[in-house]
């Protein structure tokens, strides 16, 4: 004998509420008053919402790009240019303002699987090198990591101690420090054990504006000038396009990397130009250097 079991299906006559939030409470920007359903899950939910909005910002950014140098409206809010002070000539140390966005680049990007235009980006070494070969076709050579005294590196007032800046003149009169992607993720260390992305989000730019109001705050020391730089993270604008089109993904992706790095290229020297301009209209230009290589590029 053969038995036939059946399952009765049945309506469901309440719809439960899950314990996870729901795609619509996650672009709730208000997470401080979570449902109680949540009460395990905080600091989950809050990562979640942080990379929710994060990734709205980031795709309301992406649908507004244009040419590389326009600013967007948000950009000044973000970066509090408040940094654009002048040091009093009392003080032994004076820095440099961050040029403007709209020259320097606005220094944010987002890079993970949901990144469908992910910003070109200047490897550490490289911005170094560029900023050294500047420095040099205006009669100045660096040296690596001068020690910069009284001072936090991120701004932390109860930690102030020596930290090494990227370079300096061999007189110390002039130190220089860039801001990398990497020295963002160094900086806003988070506690990753609860949670997951693969998508990230860096502000060279927030982080040099921080860096310049930190050594604005030192006290004491050897008169010094610094100027603070920062990787520009270009966005290739959407007209952009490859010279062969059928070419193998690889070569189109390695032609589009090229023509950021072109763009990042010249706003990081825009950076350059805009603290030699400063100093010099402080009347604090480096001396030139003796060596004989110091004035060729």
């Amino acid at each position: 004998m053969m038995l036939t079991m059946m399952n009765k299906v049945t309506p469901l006559r309440k719809l439960q509420t899950p314990a996870y939030p729901t795609i619509r409470e996650i672009g709730n920007a208000d997470l401080s008053r979570v449902p109680s359903r949540w009460a395990n899950l905080k600091s989950v939910v809050a990562s979640i919402g942080t990379a929710a909005m994060a990734l709205k910002s980031l795709a309301l950014e992406a649908n507004a790009e244009a040419a590389p140098a326009a600013p967007s409206a948000e950009a000044p809010k973000r970066v509090a240019d408040a940094a654009r002070h002048e040091v009093n000539d009392a003080s032994p140390t004076d820095v440099c303002p961050l040029a403007a966005v709209a020259v320097a680049g606005e220094g944010r990007g987002g890079f993970g699987c949901v990144a469908m235009n992910p910003p070109v980006m200047l490897g550490e070494a490289e911005a170094l090198e560029i900023i050294e070969k500047e420095f040099l076709a205006r009669g100045v050579k660096l040296k690596d990591c001068p020690e910069l005294d009284g001072v936090s590196l991120p701004s932390d007032p109860e930690r102030k101690r020596p930290v090494m800046l990227d370079f300096g003149t061999e007189k110390g009169d002039v130190m220089v420090e860039f801001i990398s992607w990497g020295d963002v993720r160094r900086w806003n260390k988070r506690d990753d054990s609860m949670v997951f992305s693969s998508f990230n989000v860096y502000d060279t730019r927030a982080a040099a504006t921080n860096a310049v109001n930190a050594i604005s705050a030192r006290k004491g020391g050897e008169r010094v000038s610094v100027g603070v730089f920062y990787d520009p993270f270009v966005y290739l604008p959407k007209d952009w396009k490859p010279s062969d089109e059928k070419a193998s993904s690889e070569t189109r992706w390695k032609e589009r990397t090229a023509a950021g790095k072109r763009i990042a290229h010249e706003k990081l020297k825009a950076q350059i130009e805009s603290f030699f301009d400063y100093l010099a209209k402080k009347g604090k230009l480096p001396a030139k250097s003796d060596a004989p290589d110091a004035s060729s590029n």
